[in-house]
């Protein structure tokens, strides 16, 4: 099929209204003409195969599958976790999808045996004990679990601190170092700390560098609770005694196992990530409380009034602390065991010899903190559907071109531990470097969905070369209730990669190009990692009628259809856009531009990096003329072969931004265009090497990484050339 002229001069073309990057953001704008040219174009049409597809996902299927899932508790590494990787393995099979195997991986694990927080006097009486339990709702037949009266961080260890409590907001360093310019000294005391702006993970760790003893983090109802709205079960937000509970492992620093059980390529933790065990999780016992317990502790701290930047949606004077007349007495105790976490892989093979099969994996994880309705096992259940639509496909012959894996991870919500060992394995060589000859070398894109509905709003993230198969999927499916197109309401906006997912892994430390997408509501929902987020609230508050269920796995396989491709069409380019790179590229290095002060500007010079992303661009607009002209041609021997060629090049095009050593401090992470910020865990970082350098005022560090950036996207503009790489620019 020929590319339609406007649509190849709209990625093309620098122009007003053309796919911008926004200054400042960390989001990729399609631009709503580009998006509407993509989304309407005559390759965005549906086929026969699509249109049987798109037919086969049902809201009550859907249904029933995540009632199954939900009803009972299935922690990573659980009886309940085992049980329902057999159940997605069944569903797999009776798909027609025969190759569905459990992949066990062993990793570190951890569970609640006992915790208390009390507030003591200074005679050492308890004058409060937090009940840190979640009610039992009438509405809600699975809030009475076990689980309710165990709420915990995974991996905090076991500990016990009587010691005065500090209010340090969100944890973020520049929270602590307000602390410190007002006088509230942290160092021996509990930090007091509610969830939001940062992974809680990175909370702990900036409160035990500020030397706390031990660190609290609550849910203020600002972010999820009642100031958004009605709260479960009259509407969907926070109740008062809802705890959310989380890993609290440092994310951003490796991704993964904190102890590498599982010795990928009989490899330590410290030779896969350069850091030991013990630099990746906390020192101090971390206990995640409700809005509920935390108002007693937050109405006992005297001191300084909060500035208004630290103040919540509580009706109570917020303070600095610390408590003078009560301390905190918090014991925690955990167990800690090594043992199994069962992935459930299942593969449909392609028609391409192996030598030229790009696999396309689907994934989302099925681990719960408690019953996870929404997080992550709406996902799930949209993932069953995906597999029964494929299995309507293969009931009347059709094969995609190259293969189709799907994949049910478990450990995620412990820190991306089984997809995280599986990328590993099959990704990585035996000496943990780059140029790995296991299949993940060849993978063509990784595709995940999480928390796959709470809402009506689409937002997704992702590698921008995806944006144009993605807007043309969107094109063709409807959003629930409105019957337009989806692309009609998404704002265009296609988001950095950080981490906090699945797709960590394939992005961050393998360089396979990846999606992430979700409908959502325009806040954080309110029963996150909570027992509430059960089967009875997706039912009557985040997905009534499971319309976004369908929906979902509607825009999951079509996107994995196009990208797979079709034994019908098995000559045709991929449907990447490279210069959606060269724009996104242009971007992040205008950022950087942008955080420069005058003082930096005459430190840093980045004239080399500009001249690699130039070199780039023009390589992709080059390309990007070969896919149309290649579209356009009469098929042939010759054309086959070329097409081949380009696709091979495309396939691994993201791979060249990767470097043998990682990003400064943390080595896990290889691609110099992104990564989680170091400081926030789940947002992304834009030239991560190059701005933080810049941030820690290290400038010898910032000119060696735009040095690094430079040679990277200069590699990967030769790269998509197919010139032979000078040795500097080789990924060994």
């Amino acid at each position: 099929v020929k590319m339609s002229m406007f649509v190849f001069l709209c990625l093309l073309l620098p122009c007003a209204w053309c796919c911008l990057v926004e200054p400042g953001t960390k989001s990729y704008d399609l631009g709503k003409d580009a998006l509407l040219s993509m989304s309407q174009a005559e390759d965005a049409q549906l086929s026969p195969e699509e249109l049987l597809f798109l037919s086969v996902p049902s809201n009550d299927s859907a249904r029933a599958s995540l009632k199954h899932i939900t009803s009972k508790p299935h922690v990573a590494g659980t009886s309940g976790d085992r049980e329902m990787a057999e159940y997605v393995q069944r569903r797999f099979k009776e798909a027609g999808i025969e190759d569905a195997v459990i992949d066990p991986q062993r990793v570190l694990l951890a569970y609640p045996v006992d915790r208390s927080l009390e507030l003591v006097d200074v005679a050492g009486k308890v004058v409060w004990k937090a009940p840190l339990a979640e009610d039992i709702l009438k509405n809600d037949p699975t809030s009475d679990t076990w689980w309710r009266n165990h709420t915990f961080n995974g991996y905090s260890p076991s500990g016990h601190a009587v010691a005065p409590v500090v209010y340090a907001n969100f944890g973020l360093p520049e929270d602590f170092a307000a602390l410190e310019a007002a006088g509230v000294s942290v160092k021996g005391a509990i930090a007091l700390m509610r969830y939001g702006k940062n992974f809680r993970g990175l909370k702990a760790k900036n409160a035990e560098e500020a030397g706390a003893v031990a660190a609290l983090i609550y849910s203020d109802p600002e972010q999820d609770g009642f100031k958004q709205g009605s709260v479960y079960p009259h509407g969907p937000w926070r109740p008062p005694s809802s705890v959310q509970r989380g890993s609290i492992q440092f994310i951003s620093t490796c991704a993964g196992d904190p102890a590498r059980a599982y010795a990928p390529h009989g490899q330590t933790v410290e030779q896969v990530c350069g850091h030991t065990q013990e630099e990746l999780i906390p020192n101090i016992p971390v206990v995640p409380l409700s809005y509920g317990d935390a108002v007693p502790i937050l109405e006992a701290l005297e001191g300084k009034e909060a500035p208004q930047s630290f103040r919540g949606g509580l009706n109570l004077t917020y303070r600095m602390g610390p408590s003078k007349r009560f301390h905190a007495a918090l014991h925690v105790h955990n167990h800690f065991e090594r043992g199994p976490v069962w992935n459930v892989i299942a593969k449909i093979p392609g028609s391409l010899p192996e030598e030229h099969d790009h696999p396309v994996i689907l994934g989302n994880h099925r681990d719960a903190w408690v019953y996870g309705a929404a997080d992550p096992n709406s996902g799930t259940a949209q993932m069953l559907e995906v597999a029964r639509g494929f299995s309507a496909l293969l009931k009347t012959g059709w094969r995609p071109v190259r293969s189709i894996i799907l994949c049910s991870w478990s450990g995620e919500e412990y820190g991306l531990l089984g997809s995280t060992a599986w990328a590993e394995v099959h990704g990585d060589s035996d000496t943990g470097s780059l140029g790995s000859t296991g299949f993940l070398s060849k993978a063509l894109a990784y595709i995940n969905v999480d928390t796959g509905a709470t809402g009506s709003h689409f937002e997704a993230s992702g590698t921008p070369s995806l944006g144009k198969v993605l807007a043309g999927v969107l094109g063709q499916v409807k959003q629930p209730f409105t019957q337009d197109p989806i692309s009609k309401a998404w704002e265009g906006k296609l988001h950095v990669l950080g981490s906090g997912s699945d797709y960590t892994s394939f992005i961050d430390h393998l360089g396979i190009p990846s999606l992430d997408f979700y409908f959502a509501p325009k806040a954080a929902y309110g029963v996150y990692h909570s027992v509430y987020d059960s089967f009875e609230w997706m039912d009557t508050e985040g997905d009534p009628g499971f319309q976004h269920h369908v929906a979902m796995a509607q825009v999951w396989g079509l996107v994995a259809m196009r990208l797979a491709g079709t034994t019908s069409k098995d000559d045709m380019p991929l449907p990447f856009n490279v210069t959606m790179q060269a724009e996104a590229i242009g971007g992040y290095i205008s950022e950087v531009q942008k955080s420069m002060n005058e003082s930096t500007q005459s430190r840093l010079d980045l004239g080399e990096l500009s001249s690699a992303h130039k070199a780039f661009s023009t390589s992709a607009i080059r390309a990007m003329q070969e896919l149309a002209d290649l579209s356009a041609e009469i098929p042939s021997p010759s054309r086959t072969a070329r097409i081949i060629a380009c696709n091979d090049r495309l396939a691994a095009l993201e791979k060249q931004f990767l470097t043998t050593e990682g990003l400064p401090g943390r080595k896990w992470f290889r691609h110099v265009l992104q990564a989680p910020g170091l400081y926030t865990g789940y947002a992304p970082q834009t030239l991560p090497g190059i701005q933080e350098a810049i941030g820690a005022g290290n400038w010898t560090l910032a000119q060696s990484q735009i040095r690094v950036a430079a040679l990277r996207v200069r590699a990967a503009s030769a790269f998509l050339d197919g010139i032979s790489q000078p040795e500097e620019l080789v990924v060994v």
